[in-house]
């Protein structure tokens, strides 16, 4: 019997160890596999990147926006903008991206040098995003394949080579969503350094992004359906201390500039007023249908054409409805794993559809694209089981098989790399033209009063604003008086308000302004403007 014992112990104790054996062999080809999947998507995406790095700075005129206030920040002028000279504070963007692209300003103002960390930002993303889809999916070949497609994603790249907040947006927000996912909320909570991580990570996305309140929405959500009550407390007693300081400094500085937007039938004709409740309903109707056909599709799969002048087509109801439905399976199957995801995605969702229906495009979307696709991918992979398993198929589907469909992501790159490689638009090229002869003629206390003030500032070095958009030509008048203009510029570049609220003040009100400059092709004017002509 005493044998019989030993035998028995001796038995367990070679189970034990071959279990450990089995751990520590599983450890290690996990490790090895993440290691390989590393090399090739930071390869990969170097190759990627460097193919369509863009040396320009972006036209949109928000980049030059955050350059400014980083620069105000690293010169130590406080968050201002310093291109306006009152150097008013700003109430508009949050701090958190000027302030991170102010401290690499300490190293090198450069633009490019800027951008290029806007793509280091992007590359860990993509390391970080791995990470989590692997955690969700429990498979490294899903992870691997997700990822691959969102390093093909042109508006991924896109974004990784400007001067805007995405990246950093990106970085945080994931980094947010994947401690909480690794960390045990239910005991010892306060002794878990991950939940202080959890915190800052969290108000840091909100400072570098207003749509971080969905972010926060989202996780406390998460929280309360999972009855992590203090967990809760927590997080939303920190977040709202936190959060706290800016909102003061906005109320004292006029109030919020996104509320305002958000109440005006559009934002850009200011002469419609503000939106009724039946404005609010057409709005959220109109948005479900544009992000069903346009947004979520096309920030998934970059290659879906999107055409937002023209109606939406059957075709497009056609693909966007499969394509979410899709996504939405693919999260549902995921199951508990699954709910923070689907929590976040409701909460941005629940913001987005508010927005005045002519904020278009994948933007507003892009922060949340990774966790779409990621639904996509689940829903084909759980898709293909289902129908593998119902006709008692024996071949195991292999998900790297997908990859093949990156070829279909390589045309919307080709085009990236194509606009990087040319030189701006002739209207643009003007422009900056007469940027340029206020630093060459050292001109630096004028006031310009432009379309897109921020990037003639950086191009002139001369304080900028914009002028008024009104109808009314003795307002517009006013406003140039108001802020001490010195010159105006009459462009070329395409936007509905130069023709619309400056041209017929020029055109009617001659005497106040006198040519300085006239270049052709297409005609753009520098005016000197005299407020007092007689």
């Amino acid at each position: 019997m005493a044998k019989a014992s030993r035998r028995k112990d001796h038995r367990t104790i070679i189970q034990s160890t071959q279990i450990r054996e089995d751990r520590s062999k599983h450890v290690k080809d996990s490790f090895y596999e993440n290691f390989i999947y590393m090399i090739i998507i930071t390869i990969l995406f170097l190759g990627v990147y460097g193919y369509i790095f863009d040396k320009k700075l972006d036209l949109n005129g928000d980049n030059a926006y955050y350059y400014v206030l980083g620069k105000a920040l690293s010169q130590g002028e406080g968050y201002v903008n310093i291109a306006n000279i009152n150097k008013a504070p700003n109430n508009h963007y949050p701090p958190g991206y000027p302030f991170i692209i102010s401290l690499f300003m300490h190293i090198s103002d450069s633009q490019i040098f800027l951008k290029l960390v806007n793509g280091i930002f992007l590359l860990i993303s993509l390391h970080l995003l791995y990470y989590l889809f692997k955690f969700l999916s429990k498979s490294s070949k899903i992870a691997f394949v997700t990822t691959f497609f969102l390093l093909l994603n042109s508006h991924m790249l896109l974004y990784g080579t400007m001067l805007m907040s995405e990246m950093s947006f990106i970085l945080l927000s994931f980094f947010c969503i994947y401690m909480v996912l690794k960390t045990d909320l239910k005991s010892n909570l306060f002794r878990k350094p991950n939940i202080y991580l959890i915190l800052i990570a969290l108000v840091g996305a909100y400072y570098i992004r207003s749509t971080g309140l969905a972010l926060f929405a989202g996780l406390m959500l998460y929280l309360l359906i999972n009855r992590y009550w203090k967990t809760a407390v927590f997080i939303g007693a920190g977040f709202i201390t936190l959060a706290t300081p800016w909102i003061i400094r906005g109320q004292k500085l006029g109030g919020s500039s996104y509320i305002k937007p958000l109440v005006m039938i559009n934002p850009y004709r200011a002469e419609l007023g503000n939106a009724d409740l039946a404005d609010y309903f057409n709005r959220i109707l109109s948005n479900v249908s544009r992000y069903i056909t346009r947004e979520i599709p096309n920030s998934s799969m970059p290659f879906i054409k999107v055409n937002y002048l023209s109606e939406i087509s059957p075709t497009e109801w056609l693909i966007g409805l499969p394509v979410l439905v899709v996504m939405v399976y693919g999260l549902y199957k995921l199951g508990r794993r699954g709910l923070l995801i689907i929590c976040y995605l409701i909460t941005t969702f629940g913001i987005l559809l508010l927005w005045p229906e002519v904020w278009t495009g994948v933007r507003f979307a892009l922060p949340v694209a990774p966790l779409l696709f990621f639904g996509l991918i689940m829903g084909i992979y759980y898709g293909m089981a289902y129908v593998l398993s119902k006709y008692k198929a024996k071949l195991n589907f292999n998900m790297l098989i997908l990859l093949i469909f990156g070829l279909a992501f390589i045309s919307p790159i080709k085009q990236i790399h194509a606009k990087a490689k040319i030189d701006y638009p002739n209207a643009w090229k003007n422009y900056f033209s007469v940027a340029g002869w206020f630093k060459r003629n050292n001109i630096k206390d004028a006031v310009v009063i432009c379309r897109k003030p921020m990037l003639f500032h950086i191009n002139s070095g001369t304080y900028t604003s914009t002028f008024k958009y009104s109808n009314d030509e003795k307002e517009v008048l006013n406003d140039l008086n108001r802020k001490q203009a010195d010159y105006v510029i009459l462009d070329n570049l395409g936007y509905r308000q130069t023709y619309e609220y400056l041209f017929p003040v020029i055109n009617n009100q001659q005497e106040y302004f006198q040519l300085v400059i006239k270049l052709e092709n297409p005609d753009t004017y520098l005016l000197k403007y005299n407020p007092d002509p007689n």
